[in-house]
């Protein structure tokens, strides 16, 4: 029911997945989406109105599915690849989920007539691609420092200071800060910990067997302790709950 397509790779650093949820739900259910940086616009197609926009997440996000069919697409841009097609600051909508009103500075008029004209979703996926890949020339600017430093985040695994990536990308710290927040909707510290912390649940994902104590240490925390409350503010799970449905 639930499945991703890649962008274009000429929009690769700017939407990191197209997805739809498309079948019947035969009882209802709740989806948890762990918090990953990214900004989504979703669209459902079966109550076909302005789209929701669910920002950066700090927290674990539940998803609910009532019973009947559903016909659901999201768009799920990278880490700060919205402001490519907006200057609305994204710290004004983290942790909302809010009635996204088109407007000339994202989605226009046309692309919600010419959407909602699409039957089949892979025809919309085909559509909404190719409208971004129209607006190539026409897009925002986004500071190159702020994309480095996004890139350095997650090429680092989140495990690095906020000190080090202003360094790196030629910033004072309170300025670089706020720059990182305009862009990408939380602070850069609180961005590394959410990778850190993302990077950590696949590293337990496929490694099992080693201790969480070990494991902590390899994801880049103090000891083990840090690591479970980062789980639980973040995942409201534990560690070791996560190892054992893996197990």
């Amino acid at each position: 029911m639930y499945r991703e397509y890649s962008p274009d790779i000429r929009l690769s650093h700017l939407i990191e997945a197209y997805w739809i949820a498309d079948g019947v739900v035969e009882k209802p259910f709740t989806q948890q989406i762990i918090p990953d940086g990214c900004v989504d616009i979703i669209f459902d197609f079966k109550n076909w109105k302005d789209a929701q926009l669910v920002g950066t997440k700090t927290s674990l996000f539940e998803f609910s599915y009532q019973v009947g069919s559903i016909q659901m697409m999201g768009i799920r841009f990278t880490p700060g690849g919205i402001t490519a097609f907006t200057h609305i600051p994204v710290f004004e909508f983290t942790n909302q989920s809010i009635t996204f009103p088109f407007s000339e500075t994202l989605l226009d008029h046309f692309f919600y007539e010419q959407l909602s004209d699409k039957e089949r979703m892979q025809d919309r996926i085909a559509y909404i691609n190719q409208y971004f890949l129209n607006r190539l020339h026409q897009l925002y600017m986004c500071d190159n420092r702020i994309t480095h430093a996004i890139s350095f985040i997650l090429n680092s695994k989140g495990q690095t200071t906020v000190s080090q990536i202003a360094e790196k990308v030629c910033l004072g710290e309170r300025h670089f800060e706020r720059r990182f927040r305009e862009v990408v909707g939380i602070s850069p510290k609180l961005f590394s910990n959410v990778i850190r912390f993302r990077f950590t649940c696949q590293y337990i994902g496929h490694h099992a067997k080693t201790s969480l104590s070990d494991i902590s240490v390899l994801c880049g925390y103090y000891d083990l302790a840090h690591m479970n409350k980062d789980f639980r503010r973040f995942g409201n799970f534990s560690p070791a709950g996560l190892m054992d449905c893996i197990k």
